[in-house]
């Protein structure tokens, strides 16, 4: 769970002498932001807290949620974070679970025309690539990467989305099955 949140919008800021989880999702998806807060719900003091964001004269409903800092979570934070960037362990294939993938793709997946794209845009090219390669060489799916807005995005093909379902499917919520279908191939 911890590593597909990682790798989406999650983050692991230091708050006094540990890290903590903090999370947060736009209030369309906040089953997922529940999901989340379940998992962790031992290490949280808080209720999801509700409310909207402005951005560019536009307010956006959203829903969070912060963990109590805690020493669990020093090994990841060393682990998923250079100084204050986050980036793609080199390791990331030992921990790109279906679970972490699904929960990934929930939180950081997009429909495209034709396959499916990892909005990776905060991590270099070649972290963008390790991913990709993971997903080749651990999944057998068929990928690319691509440029999007100055950054870099994996891209699923339509031939492996099939298979990504498959390896998903028991951790997805059926909120976010949408990801999986292509615009393409979505009736009007």
């Amino acid at each position: 769970m911890l590593t597909g949140t990682l790798l989406g919008d999650g983050s692991l800021p230091i708050h006094g002498r540990y890290p903590r989880l903090f999370v947060k999702h736009k209030a369309d998806h906040e089953a997922l932001a529940l999901f989340k807060y379940e998992v962790f719900r031992e290490l949280i003091s808080m209720s999801p807290h509700y409310f909207s964001q402005r951005l560019i004269g536009r307010d956006y409903p959203c829903v969070q949620f912060v963990t109590r800092t805690n020493a669990i979570f020093s090994p990841w934070r060393q682990r998923f974070y250079r100084g204050r960037r986050k980036i793609v362990p080199l390791d990331i294939a030992r921990g790109l679970s279906p679970l972490a993938l699904a929960v990934w793709l929930m939180d950081d997946g997009a429909a495209d025309y034709a396959g499916l794209t990892f909005q990776t845009h905060s991590f270099t090219r070649a972290e963008t690539n390790r991913l990709a390669a993971v997903l080749r060489r651990e999944y057998n799916l068929r990928t690319s990467v691509r440029e999007n807005r100055g950054s870099w995005i994996v891209y699923v093909f339509a031939e492996s989305i099939p298979r990504l379902r498959q390896i998903v499917r028991p951790h997805l919520l059926t909120e976010f099955e949408y990801k999986l279908i292509p615009r393409r191939s979505r009736t009007p």
